[in-house]
């Protein structure tokens, strides 16, 4: 099987929990032309031995001079893939976007229920006793410092979940240019967030029009509220992350998952030199002053 192959440029390595929305904004960049599903490629030996010409051909038709790559989310917590993915594209720029693995468990557990895989009645606590792997998945630290033994921090773009939420155009810029695409292009579902010029003057419609515009929300809103009720959509997994995070967690299971997770984010903070540990409530900031 040939090796360092030069067509792939870029590949997301997850995290399942986390990942999709990034994702999704770089599937809109018209020169970057990726793969529609996640292949479990260099995460699943089966997978693999169809080879690396197979693999390629997952790309589909792209168009001359785009920029070539999966967005995978398998292949953050697996070992195995970190070393094929090094072997085979040494030279791709990979990409990962974390949770706070307090959401991630969270995450897992929406998902799982919206699935049938558990029932209803199944709470969290007794979920993640059922599925110890769910909180291995969420060792971000310990994952991340396997791809930072082999790859440079320029190599290896890094944000979390809330980034991409809160930072959105800065962060997607960043991804564009750490894939070596145009920076500066913007999906038209972001362009609301484009900031007016300086100085420009923004009229705000007129009375009649304002009224118009709430009349026709409004009257969107409950026929979608009827639609919804009739034909229930799939839950994207950023809706689950939204669902997740508002569900509580008891003294008891948060106590115990800060211990659990303490010492990985501690790792993670020290490998991004940022304090992920006060960010996500796992210590107190020792620099705010009563």
């Amino acid at each position: 099987m040939r090796a360092q192959r030069k067509l792939i440029s870029f590949v997301g390595i997850g995290a399942e929990s986390a990942a999709p929305l990034l994702y999704s904004y770089l599937r809109l960049h018209p020169a970057i032309c990726a793969m529609e599903e996640d292949t479990r490629f260099f995460s699943d030996t089966k997978v693999y031995a169809q080879g690396i010409d197979w693999y390629e051909k997952q790309l589909g038709k792209c168009l001359p001079g785009m920029v070539y790559g999966e967005l995978g989310f398998s292949y953050l917590r697996s070992v195995s893939a970190l070393n094929l993915i090094a072997k085979t594209y040494p030279s791709a720029k990979l990409l990962a976007v974390i949770e706070n693995p307090l959401v991630s468990v969270r995450v897992a557990y929406v998902e799982a229920r919206r699935a049938n895989t558990i029932s209803n009645k199944v709470s969290l606590a007794q979920f993640l006793k059922q599925s110890p792997e769910v909180l291995m998945s969420a060792r971000y630290g310990k994952q991340l410092s396997e791809y930072f033994s082999f790859y440079a921090p320029i190599d290896l773009f890094v944000v979390t979940a809330s980034d991409v939420r809160d930072n959105t155009l800065s962060v997607i810029a960043q991804a564009y240019d750490h894939i070596g695409v145009d920076k500066k292009f913007i999906p038209p579902v972001l362009q609301h967030l484009i900031p007016p010029e300086e100085g420009e003057t923004v009229r705000r419609p007129g009375i009649i029009k304002r009224t118009y515009r709430a009349i026709k929300k409004a009257i969107k809103g409950f026929f979608g509220a009827i639609h919804s009720r009739l034909f229930p959509p799939d839950i994207p997994i950023e809706t689950a992350s939204m669902v997740a995070r508002q569900l509580p967690l008891s003294p008891e299971l948060e106590a115990f998952l800060k211990e659990y997770y303490r010492r990985d984010v501690a790792i993670l903070s020290n490998l991004l030199h940022r304090n992920l540990s006060v960010e996500w409530g796992f210590e107190e900031d020792k620099t705010e002053t009563n």
